[in-house]
């Protein structure tokens, strides 16, 4: 499937830059590549968010929960900091 695009000068530049370095033989080639990368960069953040949804729903059915008490666990932190001083 043939299908053109327009590009602004600065992409149609890089493209000229990568072919002329010798990395890629055409434009068809590096926008390829460009859509490959694309396309694999939205894979992982499907993943990411899939995994995220994941850990958000095994929290939630983890069991119950309480507000954190910052007072308490700073209190428990000094205590065990003192106790391995001694």
């Amino acid at each position: 499937m043939d299908l053109t695009v327009s590009l602004p000068d600065e992409l149609a530049s890089y493209i000229k830059r990568k072919i002329d370095s010798g990395g890629y033989s055409s434009s068809s080639d590096v926008v390829s590549e460009a859509l490959r990368l694309l396309e694999e960069r939205d894979s992982a953040k499907a993943r990411e968010v899939e995994r995220l949804r994941n850990a958000w729903r095994d929290g939630m059915q983890s069991g119950d929960f309480a507000p954190l008490d910052i007072d308490a666990v700073k209190a428990e932190g000094r205590r065990r900091f003192a106790a391995s001083k001694a």
